[in-house]
């Protein structure tokens, strides 16, 4: 949950607010924007999951989590 406060796209919006003077015209805009990234990953999801097996979407999805892990205590 911490991680989550002052993310990217939380920065971002506070800035356009404040750059355009119209919170409400921003908060609305981002909402928007968060729905259709929302909406565009469960129809790529269903889409994926008609044509590859769960288990392997699962495996790969596993391999790539520990390579960015290996790869960040790298860094």
């Amino acid at each position: 949950l911490v991680a989550e406060f002052g993310d990217l796209t939380q920065i971002m919006t506070a800035n356009l607010a404040a750059r355009y003077d119209d919170p409400i015209s921003v908060g609305v805009g981002a909402v928007l924007a968060l729905w259709a990234v929302a909406g565009l990953g469960i129809v790529g999801g269903k889409a994926l999951m008609r044509r590859v097996p769960l288990e392997l979407i699962t495996r790969i999805a596993a391999v790539l989590m520990i390579a960015l892990g290996v790869w960040s205590l790298w860094e």
